[in-house]
């Protein structure tokens, strides 16, 4: 073949294989179009992903945040947090549709949960459910979904739309971690649980050292400590997170867990807690303890006490005004005959079992430990009030009479707030009610009613006066305001609060109640009840807590004793307990209105959660604290030792700081208890007694030894414990 046939070969060979390649090149550039098509929507994919989760985990803290500082669910919690996520993603116009929908969960039925379901523009979902897990907090999930548009793939036969999620879990108010019993020491036996009869602790025993227990301590939560603790040799209870729960032996009930040794665990550090109100009444200079001796009792004032020790004696009592209480010497209580306490309580206490009848409580708290303190009061008829008499259905008939102590108190650090019970009066305390004492009149005879008071309750500035044309019937809901009267001892100058005058008397036979204010006006000087027709009182209503005008119905009444290992507990031996917390505002009852279970106006009308009334409530207005710079405390089990602390002192009842490494004892019989915490990150503590759990709260301190006898131990109560950890992210 001649040169000029190969060349012309060669030129139609390179021809055909230029054409293949244009093929090639152009499968090769849709290729790159899906490569970059995937590349691009996966990265719109990765940052649709990344805004949904980001919004879902803001929105849950946020909704974490607003529960704890307001504890309105509806109200603040879920719209705000709902704002959150919308303002993540840029979704301006608001959800398109809203579902919503409630149940109760969990194994007993017992923990509220709400779902929501929004729809917004733009493709995207939001799915949030909030459940109350009571113990174990406030859990929000918070899920997002968005149907986001593919700009490429769907150019290749993919689906126009991907799904695209994300979730977000926050929890506030969890208290799991939060033991009854914690140690610090990190020794031999920090922690020593061991009973001659049995000894039970409800709640979690945690230490960071050794634990040394026995089979006579009976576990109801967990035993935690490290390498080397014979925690298995505990005999473990049933348990669960309801404050008040009374702990009882396997096989546990649905919704129940057993508890169990957890070693080695790892250590807890020391929460740090702060006591910020010490130096504003350090500063109030308060030397003398007593202040108004009222015979059988005598008030005390916050401040500093260079020594303390609560002697015996014929009826031996004292009511602590609110505060800080700085026993700078020590505090020691030893003797038979003995009661302090800052416990509010009603002349004559009515016996819960038989409300609104002629029956005192088969223990007046007052009356504990043999003080013999607890008021009395009396009702009379006085006739020739003419116009003024009362009218009893144009005849005659039964009036019922009962009574509750009052009191104003302030709370006076102004670094803590919202602080209601700062300024002016202070906050109202009001007891539950007296028994029911009756009396008959006769229209014709011009007849009244005077109450007098023989012994004057301990704490009591004022008495309510609450009456109930039918007699003692039985029904509390039947009594009436009728009137508030200065107790015996006090004036107020036309308003509160109140303040103590010459003689300070104790009552006695002639003081009668007279003056009365805020109800039904008597016209008949001298006279306690009278001007009263019959009909005007009916109906009574329910009145929010605070205010009381004539018909308002009594506060709640007090509860059976506390039960600990066993329900009931035998009649005369424990007081009874104050009503459990509730929002005090209707329709709500308003529940304690003067002790541990009150908590000063926690929330306007219409918001609230009903599971958590105080959530929100910065003050217990009767509140106590005792500080111990140096100095030790000593309770013998004689001796009776019964105070609440509260919202504005974290919940510590007793406070010694880390320097303070004092061997403290706690020996509490059926009248002692401290509502509350103990916090001595330094100190030791020796705990027993018997009848009675010393502690209704935590302890957390340097190392601790508890023994003793019949049901004696820790009550671990989320009420009365320090607030838990705020919110955050679980998932």
């Amino acid at each position: 073949m001649s040169n000029l046939n190969r060349k012309r070969s060669k030129q139609i060979q390179m021809g055909a294989q230029s054409g293949q390649a244009i093929v090639l090149v152009a499968l090769l550039i849709l290729v790159l179009f899906g490569m970059l098509g995937l590349a691009v929507d996966s990265g719109r994919a990765y940052v649709d992903r990344r805004d949904q989760q980001s919004a879902v985990d803001a929105a849950a803290l946020a909704a974490g945040d607003w529960y704890e500082n307001y504890s309105d669910l509806f109200g603040s919690t879920i719209p705000n947090s709902l704002q959150v996520y919308e303002s993540n993603l840029h979704l301006y116009t608001g959800p398109s549709s809203t579902t919503w929908s409630h149940e109760v969960i969990g194994p007993s039925a017992n923990l509220p949960q709400d779902t929501w379901d929004y729809t917004f523009n733009g493709g995207y979902t939001l799915h949030v459910v909030a459940t109350n897990t009571q113990f174990n907090g406030y859990q929000f999930v918070f899920t997002s979904a968005h149907n986001l548009p593919l700009a490429f793939m769907q150019l290749f036969g993919g689906s126009p739309t991907i799904g695209i999620n994300a979730t977000a879990t926050a929890i506030v108010g969890n208290q799991r971690q939060t033991p009854a019993l914690l140690t610090l020491s990190t020794g031999g036996c920090s922690l020593k649980l061991t009973g001659a009869a049995t000894l039970t602790l409800l709640g979690d025993a945690y230490a960071n050292g050794t634990a040394c227990v026995d089979s006579n301590l009976q576990e109801a939560g967990n035993c935690y400590g490290a390498a080397g603790s014979n925690c298995s040799s505990a005999t473990y209870y049933c348990y669960n997170s309801t404050p008040g729960f009374v702990p009882y032996p396997p096989p546990c009930n649905p919704g129940d867990t057993q508890g169990a040794p957890v070693v080695p665990a790892p250590t807890l550090p020391d929460p740090g807690y702060l006591a910020p109100s010490v130096g504003v009444y350090d500063a109030l200079g308060f030397q003398a303890y007593r202040k108004n001796n009222r015979g059988t009792w005598t008030e005390m004032t916050p401040g500093e006490y260079a020594s303390f020790h609560l002697t015996g004696g014929s009826a031996s009592c004292a009511f602590l005004d609110p505060g800080v209480y700085d026993w700078t010497g020590g505090y020691q209580s030893d003797a038979n005959g003995s009661l302090l306490s800052n416990e509010l309580k009603a002349p004559d206490e009515q016996d819960e079992s038989r409300p609104g009848t002629s029956n005192t409580a088969p223990l007046q708290f007052w009356n504990m430990n043999g003080t013999n303190c607890a008021g009395h009061f009396t009702v009379a008829v006085v006739s020739g009030l003419g116009p003024n008499g009362l009218k009893h259905r144009g005849g005659n008939g039964p009036w019922g009479v009962e009574l509750t102590s009052v009191r104003w108190d302030n709370f006076i650090d102004p670094t803590i707030g919202p602080n209601p019970c700062f300024a002016g009066a202070g906050c109202r305390r009001e007891s539950a009610p007296s028994e029911c004492q009756q009396t008959n009149t006769i229209d014709t005879n011009g007849n009244g009613i005077n109450v007098s008071i023989t012994k004057n309750a301990p704490g009591a500035q004022y008495y309510n006066v609450y009456v109930n044309p039918n007699g003692c019937d039985g029904t509390q809901s039947n009594f009436a305001f009728t009137g508030r009267f200065l107790a015996p001892g006090w004036n107020d100058a036309g308003g509160p609060p109140a303040f103590p005058i010459g003689g300070y008397p104790n009552g006695g036979p002639g003081t009668v109640l007279k003056n009365g204010t805020g109800g039904y006006a008597c016209g008949a000087a001298g006279v306690t009840i009278c001007g009263i027709n019959f009909p005007s009182l009916s109906p009574t209503v329910n009145c929010y807590s605070n205010v009381r005008f004539a018909n308002c119905m009594p506060a709640d009444n007090e509860i059976q004793p506390q039960c600990f290992s066993s329900c009931p507990p035998p009649a005369g031996l424990l007081s009874q307990e104050n009503a459990p917390f509730d929002l005090q505002y209707l329709p709500y009852t308003g529940g304690d209105e003067a002790n541990e279970n009150y908590c000063q106006a926690p929330a306007p009308a219409g918001t609230g959660d009903p599971n958590s009334p105080c959530a929100n409530a910065k003050i217990t207005p009767g509140a106590v604290q005792f500080y111990f710079g140096s100095a030790c405390f000593s309770q013998n089990s004689q001796g009776a030792t019964y105070v609440f602390s509260g919202e504005q002192y974290n919940w510590i009842s007793i406070y010694m700081p880390a320097s303070n490494g004092c061997s403290n004892s706690l020996n509490g019989g059926a009248s002692t208890q401290f509502i509350g915490t103990i916090y001595t990150p330094g100190a030791a503590w020796s705990i027993n007694g018997g009848d009675r759990s010393p502690l209704a709260g935590q302890v957390i301190c340097f190392s601790a030894s508890v023994s003793g006898s019949a049901a004696v131990g820790i009550d671990f109560n989320p009420n009365y414990s320090p607030a838990p950890p705020a919110a955050r992210l679980i998932n």
